[in-house]
């Protein structure tokens, strides 16, 4: 058994049984003293040894890595956006179907001779159901692309 580090993805792991970790890829029994407290993207693997980035491209992988974080962002803000939309046309269905219950009720109050006939006019307006989370996500998939 061998502590090994692969050459490539510098993975590491120990206690491995060395037959399965060839040495065209695996370097077995590294020295890491060099490395030591340090991440693994700025590891050096030169043949069988392993060294350290200096500190000035241990920096720009930082900025590199910075950039594409920020890219993700952005890609992550135009979905926003779609998502976004999509929920302001869900709420506006919403707020309509309110409207319309209001105004049913209003006109079910200014056509009314009675009392009875109030009271029937606003028992045949359906009520507004509540909604669950699984319904507001559906209705927001259905309004992506629109």
């Amino acid at each position: 058994m061998a502590n090994v580090l692969n050459r490539t993805t510098r993975e590491f792991i120990q206690s491995a049984n060395t037959p399965d970790y060839p040495v065209a890829d695996w370097i077995h029994n590294p020295d890491l003293s060099a490395v030591t407290g340090f991440d693994r993207r700025y590891w050096i693997v030169t043949g069988d040894a392993v060294s350290l980035m200096d500190a000035g491209a241990r920096a720009a992988l930082d900025a590199a890595a910075l950039e594409a974080a920020r890219d993700d962002l952005a890609n992550q803000i135009d979905q926003t956006e779609d998502i976004l939309r999509a929920v302001v046309l869900m709420v506006l269905d919403e707020l309509n179907a309110h409207s319309a219950k209001i105004n049913a009720l209003l006109t079910a109050i200014d056509n009314a001779s009675s009392l009875a006939n109030l009271k029937t006019a606003v028992a045949a307006i359906s009520d507004l159901p509540t909604r669950t989370a699984a319904q507001v996500k559906t209705a927001i998939r259905n309004k992506l692309g629109v």
